[in-house]
């Protein structure tokens, strides 16, 4: 979790906007203030949940990026060392990206799956890491048990699980000796040129 919240830097203005609508959005509806803290994950599923029989466009144009951008800063502000990748409109590309750790995945892309309960493919939902450290995730997520299907796509508990999936991967780094190793936008650029680092596929 990170050491001092008021040294976080603002979120981009695109990401900002949409977030606050979406604080908006909930507040209309339930009555009930988001405050970005992974406390309120729950009631943003609550909200989500009545948005499954929306028409398409609006769930992939307004409903899912404005949830999206919201899990996706309450993430950003609970942990140290994460920045925004989202230029453009297109959100499909957006992304989070880690600076310790070789890991990125598509908020909106989470919101997407939160909001029809299934895959969503194209988003980048998942989580994104080396292949080289895929399996110790892999058994860290396992021994923690399984998810009851309804469950599964759930805010509160896609946040739960980046949460291990940072602790392992950071691990995994001071096990290697690279624990002061950063990954900056330069190496995720790379994603979208398909030019990763050396082991650097993603899983």
């Amino acid at each position: 979790m990170s050491d001092d919240l008021d040294t976080i830097a603002p979120a981009p203005e695109n990401i900002a906007e949409l977030a606050d609508a979406c604080v908006r959005f909930v507040e209309r509806a339930t009555g009930l203030t988001l405050d970005y803290t992974p406390e309120t994950l729950p009631f943003l599923d609550h909200w989500v949940s009545g948005m499954k029989e929306k028409p398409v466009h609006e769930i992939l144009s307004l409903v899912a990026p404005t949830a999206g951008a919201y899990f996706g800063e309450v993430v950003r502000r609970a942990q140290a060392h994460v920045r925004w990748r989202a230029n453009g409109d297109d959100f499909q590309r957006w992304r989070l990206e880690y600076e310790t750790c070789f890991l990125h995945f598509n908020p909106i892309g989470v919101a997407v799956e939160a909001i029809t309960l299934r895959e969503a493919d194209g988003w980048s939902s998942h989580f994104q890491m080396l292949d080289e450290d895929a399996d110790a995730v892999s058994e860290s997520l396992a021994a923690t048990g399984s998810v009851r299907a309804d469950d599964y796509y759930r805010f509160a508990v896609r946040f739960e699980a980046v949460d291990q999936v940072v602790s392992v991967l950071n691990a995994i780094a001071a096990g290697r000796g690279e624990g002061g190793r950063r990954f900056g936008p330069e190496i995720y650029a790379a994603i979208d040129d398909d030019e990763l680092p050396p082991g650097g596929v993603t899983h």
